[in-house]
């Protein structure tokens, strides 16, 4: 069974429900999201109820992969993709209902998550990769500790353009300076 992990009083990180498929199909595509995903996507495109359960399915089956619950409500997923030989993961953060932005949810459950995977999964390092232009996941990322190490130059093709790419990490000591010992 997957963990819960409480954020605060309003945010939640749980396993996905068959119940969140139909929550996630109500909230539209927004352009900005997509565009910040660097999807090609159509933001007047309907969502199916069949693709949504894709998405479901894919948060059940990954156990370090959890939707994230704004009060009472499915609005996002955060996942680590573990690395053990190398003790790395790569964090991945999604909320992809936009009521929900710039509330600071982004910021507490990614802590919450790189609290996670330094204690409890004794990772060394965690890292992200983030499209140059999407300045308010950057900011996000750094209130929590990353830094960037670098970029990929035109390394992501969307939209008939090229994007650059900026790579971001943490180190456990790095998080533990930030936050006291773990």
């Amino acid at each position: 069974m997957k963990k819960t992990i409480l954020v605060d009083d309003h945010i939640k990180l749980r396993d996905a429900l068959d119940k969140d498929a139909k929550v996630y199909v109500e909230i539209p595509f927004d352009e900005e999201l997509l565009k910040m995903y660097g999807s090609e996507m159509n933001a007047n495109k309907e969502k199916s109820l069949d693709k949504a359960m894709l998405f479901i399915n894919e948060i059940k089956s990954n156990p370090y992969e959890w939707a994230i619950e704004y009060k009472g409500k499915f609005v996002g997923q955060v996942r680590l993709t573990i690395d053990d030989k190398n003790k790395k993961a790569k964090f991945a953060i999604g909320i992809f209902n936009p009521q929900c932005w710039n509330k600071g949810i982004g910021t507490k459950v990614s802590n919450e998550v790189l609290k996670f995977g330094f204690s409890e999964l004794r990772l060394h390092r965690i890292y992200v990769k983030v499209l140059a232009y999407n300045k308010r996941a950057i900011k996000s990322y750094e209130k929590v500790g990353f830094k960037i190490e670098g970029e990929e130059r035109e390394g992501a093709y969307i939209n008939g353009k090229y994007e650059t790419d900026i790579h971001m990490g943490i180190l456990k000591s790095e998080y533990e300076e930030l936050n006291g010992e773990l």
